[in-house]
């Protein structure tokens, strides 16, 4: 069923109905855009990635809105849906006005698929937050229980006497002559129509009736209507404040559905619905929280009961029959063995069926979402021995393991698949991730040949000169930064580093930088918990992603061809950083076994080790801490002391 503003206030008692008496409920929403600014890394943790998004997507404006209700039916044995598909559009007045972004792309994309973006604008069904809502509603009552009060009378300033004096001259000759009902007073301003309000009411409060008047061009004019008695006065007074109720309670709009659904505490669903529940809480609750644990609790306050079907076919056993988890190449899957769709059926103009095929229509997203729920949750209770027609309680032991996992699309085959909103995210390991500085005419192929040693790796482009680098072969991510030392041309970070120093102000960086480089001194925070050290020798290694690089992510071929520089004479050559051989990567990697195996628990060498230097080293080693130390100071414990400033 198609919702707009004007059938709104009708169907509101329907959708109240289907949502009381479903099993569970599916969503779908429709953006003006996805993304402003930079994107998600693959290599983002949750609260990252939560980050991102919040910057990145909180100023686009939803404008579709789709709401599946699936409902048992006993009789039939069976499923039904009512369906319905909301226009959205925030229209100001008496709601607050709203500045939002468009993407160029998002919006082609959805005329592309015969959005009616007419429609939109003139029939979109309004919606506001609820501290706004509540201010609003606050700012009306006060507003008319004032209108009445003489006492708060505003002083007619001197420049608008004139006009105020001309026009309750046209109101009184108005009255005097019988022949119209109505007159319009126009050319006013905000301030003078409120000063009218006040005189016109004082003086003719028996007589005639003022309110104002919405032109269809949206200018606003004043209405003096003739009084036949004083209770014509008190209703008309009545029915203008109800009025103003009823134009209130039209801007608070779609809040009220996003609020059943919230009430309602059934499961919801959605496909890949992170965004949605971000415009969701964001558009119709409150804005969303900068703190991430903060967001997890808010979220799962307002919806108890969340389930991903991006999440659910992400994982065993679906994930190795399920070539892609787009939602139509989903649905076609599931139709086919060893899965199978589940019968649904409509009443008419209540749902949607599967011949109608309107993808993209938010409403026919939210049903066919629900279609492979049904198949999944089937499937699985298929595996299990149980009874695989109607869905269990949330709470059972089928469904779950897979509440309240909202799935992340970027960092999914990278180890971090969800933001879990009643716990702990898997938080892998990133040292086998690096930050590389380059130069700007490099390719694909000059970064897979810097690294051909390592083997296969993941590369993720930040802008024209910076990228993320994942190792496939982990055990060799500690000879990476040995293995490149001596390279000129590129700069490699460790990934933590990297977003150690990304995530200080630039100024606050370089006052640390210049502090670490000049005393070698440990920095305390100041709760004494977190202890800092001065890391970074080369400054293009603090190189923070700026823009976009449109380059695919993908994992590098092991074979890869050479990097390649084009010469003055328009004839390629190949480039002089020739990655290290692979006998040298074993070679670091053995010494820093051996390195590693000479070192006792309390971080020292062994006394036996330390015997076999030579006179000179150790003659060295004492000249350089006796400068800086006592002259009586033993050299045991200078020895120790600066093994201890070596330590992490």
């Amino acid at each position: 069923m198609e919702v707009t503003r004007k059938n709104f206030k009708e169907t509101l008692p329907l959708i109240s109905e289907s949502i009381d008496k479903a099993d569970f409920l599916v969503i779908d929403t429709e953006f003006t855009g996805l993304i402003n600014g930079r994107d998600v890394s693959i290599f983002d943790t949750p609260q990252e990635y939560y980050t991102t998004l919040l910057n990145g997507s909180s100023d686009f404006l939803l404008i579709q809105y789709g709401l599946c209700a699936f409902y048992w039916d006993d009789l039939e044995k069976h499923y039904r849906n009512d369906a319905y598909n909301f226009y959205l559009f925030p229209r100001g007045r008496p709601g607050p006005e709203k500045m939002f972004l468009c993407q160029s792309s998002s919006l082609d994309f959805l005329a592309a698929q015969g959005f009616d973006f007419n429609k939109l604008i003139k029939e979109g069904i309004s919606y506001m937050t609820e501290p706004i809502e509540t201010k609003l509603r606050e700012n009306l009552t006060e507003r008319q229980n004032r209108m009445n009060n003489e006492n708060e009378a505003i002083t007619i300033p001197e420049e608008h006497r004139n006009q105020i004096e001309d026009i309750c001259k046209k109101v009184r000759e108005f009255l005097n002559d019988d022949t119209e009902e109505e007159i319009e007073i126009d050319k006013c301003n905000a301030f003078v129509r409120r000063l009218l309000f006040q005189e016109l009411g004082t003086r003719f409060k028996n007589e005639a009736f003022v309110e104002t008047k919405v032109l269809e061009n949206k200018d606003r004019v004043l209405r003096v209507t003739r009084l036949t008695s004083a209770n014509d006065g008190k209703s008309r007074d009545t029915q203008k404040k109800e009025k103003e109720w009823e134009e209130f309670e039209e801007a608070v709009g779609f809040s009220k559905v996003a609020r059943m659904i919230s009430q309602s505490e059934k499961l919801v669903i959605g496909h890949n619905m992170l965004l949605d529940m971000l415009h969701t809480l964001n558009h119709f609750f409150q804005p969303l929280p900068s703190d991430y644990e903060s967001f997890k609790e808010f979220a799962h306050c307002m919806f108890p009961r969340l389930l991903d079907t991006k999440y659910l076919s992400s994982l065993p056993p679906f994930k190795d029959k399920v070539n892609s988890s787009v939602l139509q190449h989903l649905l076609t899957t599931l139709s086919e063995p060893p899965f199978s769709l589940s019968k649904v059926e409509c009443a008419a103009g209540r749902g949607y069926s599967r011949a109608d095929a309107k993808a993209h229509e938010a409403g026919y997203d939210a049903y066919v979402t629900g279609l492979c729920f049904l198949a999944m949750q089937a499937h699985l209770a298929r595996m299990r021995g149980d009874s695989s027609s109607r869905v269990p309680s949330p709470d059972s032991p089928l469904l779950k393991p897979f509440l309240n996992k909202l799935f992340l699309s970027r960092t999914a085959h990278q180890d971090s698949p969800y933001i879990n909103l009643t716990g702990p995210e898997p938080t892998p390991s990133r040292d086998h991730v690096f930050h590389l500085t380059f130069p700007k005419d490099w390719q694909r192929n000059d970064i897979n040949q810097l690294f051909s040693a390592f083997g296969q790796i993941t590369v993720q482009f930040l802008d024209d000169t910076s990228a993320l680098v994942a190792l496939s072969r982990k055990d060799l991510a500690k000879t990476v930064t040995r293995a490149f030392a001596n390279n000129s041309r590129i700069s490699i970070v460790p990934y933590v580093k990297y977003k150690l120093l990304t995530s200080k102000s630039a100024s606050q960086y370089q006052n640390e930088r210049r502090e670490d480089s000049s005393e070698k001194l440990m920095k305390y925070s100041t709760d004494n918990t977190l202890a800092r050290r001065g890391i970074v020798s080369d400054s293009n290694a603090t190189r923070a992603p700026e823009k976009s690089r449109e380059r695919s992510n993908s994992v590098s071929l092991t074979e890869t061809q050479p990097a390649r520089k084009r010469s003055s004479s328009g004839v390629f050559k190949i480039e002089e950083v020739s990655p290290p051989k692979k006998a040298e990567l074993i070679k670091i990697s053995e010494n820093e076994t051996r390195n590693s195996s000479e070192v006792v628990s309390n971080g020292r060498r062994k006394h036996s080790d330390c015997a076999k230097e030579t006179v000179t080293e150790k003659t060295k080693q004492m000249n350089n801490v006796i400068e800086k130390f006592d002259s009586d100071s033993k050299v045991e414990c200078v020895t120790a002391f600066k093994e201890i400033d070596n330590w992490d």
